[in-house]
């Protein structure tokens, strides 16, 4: 775990962590989103926030309410994670694209083959 790296402020036990994941410096990780319920009278969102077992968050990601980021996922430097990601990808960018995947399951991770 790096420095500055915020767990939900009013939910951090709804942010669940694998076994040697890697989430680096000035990261945020979060389970509620009152935007709506600010903006526009609606219903705050409150869901369980999942970092795989070996996922590595590159400096300065932000994985927002609800969800997951299957094992062994790389997320890419300030990359903001609007969606689940499968384990064994390669996602990067703003939100967060898959832009490359593991191979064979147990090799290095490619991201030339990515379509």
């Amino acid at each position: 775990m790096g420095y500055e790296v915020l767990f939900d402020n009013l939910f951090p036990e709804r942010v669940h962590v694998g076994y040697g994941a890697t989430i680096s410096a000035r990261s945020t990780i979060l389970a509620h989103d009152e935007a709506k319920s600010y903006a526009w009278g609606g219903k705050e969102i409150i869901e369980d926030t999942f970092i795989g077992e070996q996922a590595f968050l590159g400096i300065a990601t932000i994985v927002l309410a609800g969800v997951r980021i299957g094992a062994r996922s790389i997320v890419g430097a300030g990359a903001v994670v609007t969606e689940d990601l499968p384990p064994d990808t390669i996602a990067a960018g703003v939100p967060a694209r898959i832009v490359g995947h593991r191979v064979d399951g147990a090799g290095p991770l490619d991201a030339s083959s990515s379509s």
